[in-house]
Parts: structure tokens; C-alpha cells; sequence
């Protein structure tokens, strides 16, 4: 306690600690489709009770943090999220989405399993990184000071690649291998009783790359970063 002069983290707040929703009837992600694609749908009973857990996420790390830091101590932060019109989660998501969908039109899993089946990924604003530290009535004021925060575009190397090379194979193999380095997991679980599960993951990551090559125009994909710099208040954390 109270020995960090510096805390830094990387994306993993954006991995929820829990599913607050056994299930995710339109969609593979709680923060739903992208506008450009608009196949499925997230409600906004479902979208708040997954909002209120990354918050939750978001307090129980200050206050972990909190803990550790020295007072004077920097936090800084940083987590794909979404930035006015443009998500890190569009393209990626709609293509799995898709390709899973096309499992399930073909009777190759049941309704009940896609709706069983999501990412507990929860992508977040710039405001629900900050709400709960800036300004005096902030909730966790008391801990943190708000030095800076932003959001920004992160330049991704296949896609700069492709607009280079008009090179699809490339950029299908390359643009499909990055998500499924975070996404085959869940899949995984979720089909785990699925009596050829290597057969079906496999397909799924095929079918994202014939979806993406036969119209890469539905699936465009920008990193949206968001970072903020906090300093640690007081003398210990509450």
C-alpha cells in the first residue's frame, strides 16, 4: 500500500469482471452494432445494465489503485473506446457478428446458443473513463485529480498496409487474425459443448475472412483510443 509512484494500464479495463446479463438476444456485444452495418440490436435496458457494470469496473480499479499510489502518485490510463461517430468496436464485431449469424441461419447452432454467446467487452466514452473523478462533486474526487484526458485515432498498421497495397488476402488474413486474438476464447467457451468445437471455431474465423473480402466496405475498422492522466490526492485511499 501506498508504494507506487506510477500505476499505468492498457486496455484491460475494457474486459468487464462480470456479465451482468446471462444472455445478449440481438447482438454479440454490448455496446451494439455499428450505425454503417446496423444488423442487430442492443436495448437500452441492456446497454444501461452494462454501462453501470463498467462503471462499477471503473470505481473498484480507482479505488485499487488508490491504494497503491503515493499521494502525489500518477495514474494514467488508457482503453479502446468511442469517440463521437467513430467506435474501435465497429467493423470487427459486425464481421463476427455476421459470420456467426450465418451459422445460425444454417442450423449449425441454435438460437438459445447465440443469444447465450457474447463478448463481455464493454467499450467506453471518454466521459464514463472521467465522471467519476472530474470536478469537486465527483464521486471519487476525493482520490484522484484529472490532469488531462483525451480521445484519439491510433493509426493501424493493416489497414495503413492495404491502402498501400490493395492487397486483400493480406488484409483479410491480417485484419481477422487480430481479432480473433481476443475474441477466440469466448467463443470457444461458449460453444464448448458443441460436438466439433475446433471445426466450428475454425469456420467462424474462415467465414470473417470470405465476408470481409467479399465486401470490406461494411466492415471498415479505426482504433479509438481514450487515455486520461490522474494524480493521487490525499493521504490514503478509502
Amino acid at each position: 500500500p501506498h508504494s507506487l509512484h506510477l500505476a499505468t494500464t492498457f486496455n484491460a479495463l475494457g474486459f468487464l469482471s462480470r456479465k451482468p446479463l446471462d444472455r445478449l438476444p440481438g447482438y454479440i456485444l454490448p455496446n451494439g452494432p455499428s450505425k454503417l452495418r446496423a444488423r442487430g440490436r442492443v436495448t437500452p435496458a441492456e446497454q444501461a445494465a452494462f454501462a453501470r457494470q463498467a462503471r462499477a469496473d471503473t470505481a473498484s480499479f480507482l479505488h485499487a489503485r488508490a491504494a497503491e499510489l503515493v499521494p502525489g502518485g500518477i495514474l494514467m490510463i488508457q482503453v479502446f473506446g468511442c469517440d463521437g461517430p467513430h467506435r474501435t468496436c465497429d467493423g470487427i464485431y459486425d464481421l463476427l457478428n455476421d459470420a456467426v449469424l450465418g451459422l445460425l441461419d444454417e442450423g449449425r447452432i441454435t438460437g438459445d446458443q447465440y443469444e447465450l454467446y457474447y463478448q463481455p467487452v464493454y467499450f467506453r466514452t471518454l466521459e464514463e473513463i472521467t465522471s467519476l473523478v472530474a470536478g469537486a462533486e465527483a464521486p471519487l474526487a476525493r482520490l484522484f485529480r484529472l490532469e488531462r484526458a483525451e480521445s484519439y485515432q491510433v493509426p493501424v498498421s493493416f489497414v495503413e498496409a492495404f491502402r498501400e497495397s490493395g492487397d486483400m488476402e493480406t488484409y483479410a488474413r491480417h485484419y481477422v487474425g487480430f481479432f480473433r486474438a481476443f475474441t477466440e476464447a469466448v467463443l470457444r467457451h461458449a460453444f464448448s459443448d458443441h460436438a466439433r468445437l475446433d471445426d466450428l471455431v475454425r469456420e467462424v474465423y474462415q467465414r470473417c475472412e470470405s465476408l470481409l473480402k467479399a465486401n470490406p466496405e461494411r466492415y471498415p475498422f479505426r482504433y479509438v483510443a481514450v487515455a486520461a492522466l490522474m494524480t493521487r490526492l490525499g493521504p490514503k485511499a478509502s
